[in-house]
């Protein structure tokens, strides 16, 4: 028997694990790389679905280190469309172009020592590298998954604006006004108000740069400001809801 083992899921039994001299390939429980692949497999996958509902699609990846090759594998339940693979086609190319750049910026910023470690986690992408193939990025991804982010997004937003309408009528009850968390929370809520002000609607892939430029924009400020306050302390969350409600 010889196999090549993905992850814990991937083992038949969690009391009858697969012996190591049987594994072929593949990242092991063991390996550094495991924590930064498995995200980005995901997170690959999650942006090729596209279908309101019902699909579910998997990526698996093959690395040949000498010659630098990357094959990524594409599973879905269903047949596999060719528009799907021409999508992600155009996505990783997209991908690669910004890592250019993003490499190019390493080497002007770090020492050569920092920027060869591959095991290191690699620093976060600075503001303005490669802006324009970051929108371009965004776009492509928005176009395709529109369908299906706006059933996602339908399904929360309605009772988020329920919330936020009793969190202004408990804030206008308060003397100090918004600041921190409070404030936070109302950053987040209106980025993503004017953000999907349009949710439902035909997408227009004619729409200027200036329309995916504030975009892009307000979603980033959404994201930032929700990180603070899920990632601070997720107990700040519970209070915020726990004061409102009782208002």
């Amino acid at each position: 028997m010889n196999v090549a083992i993905g992850n814990d899921a991937h083992h038949t039994s969690s009391k009858n694990d697969i012996p190591l001299e049987h594994v072929t390939g593949g990242l092991l429980e063991a390996d550094d790389e495991k924590e930064r692949t498995f995200p980005i497999l995901d997170a690959l996958a999650s942006i090729c679905v596209s279908e309101p509902e019902k699909q579910v699609v998997a990526i698996g990846l093959q690395l040949n280190l000498s010659d630098g090759k990357v094959c990524l594998t594409v599973a879905e339940n269903g047949n596999v469309k060719k528009g799907l693979l021409a999508y992600l086609r155009q996505a990783w190319e997209l991908m690669r172009q910004l890592s250019v750049e993003f490499k190019e910026d390493r080497v002007q910023r770090y020492s050569p020592r920092e920027h060869t470690q591959y095991r290191k986690v690699s620093p976060r992408m600075p503001e303005g590298v490669g802006q324009d193939i970051r929108i371009s990025l965004f776009r492509h991804i928005y176009l395709y998954t529109k369908r299906k982010n706006d059933l996602r997004v339908s399904k929360w937003l309605g009772p988020l604006e329920k919330f936020m309408q009793r969190f202004y009528k408990y804030q206008n009850a308060q003397t100090e006004g918004l600041e921190g968390y409070n404030q936070n929370l109302d950053a987040a809520f209106r980025a993503l108000r004017g953000a999907y002000k349009d949710l439902g609607s035909k997408p227009r892939s004619a729409q200027t740069s200036h329309h995916w430029k504030a975009l892009y924009a307000l979603l980033e400020v959404a994201t930032f400001y929700i990180q603070r306050l899920t990632q601070t302390n997720r107990l700040i969350c519970d209070s915020i809801v726990l004061r409102v409600g009782k208002y």
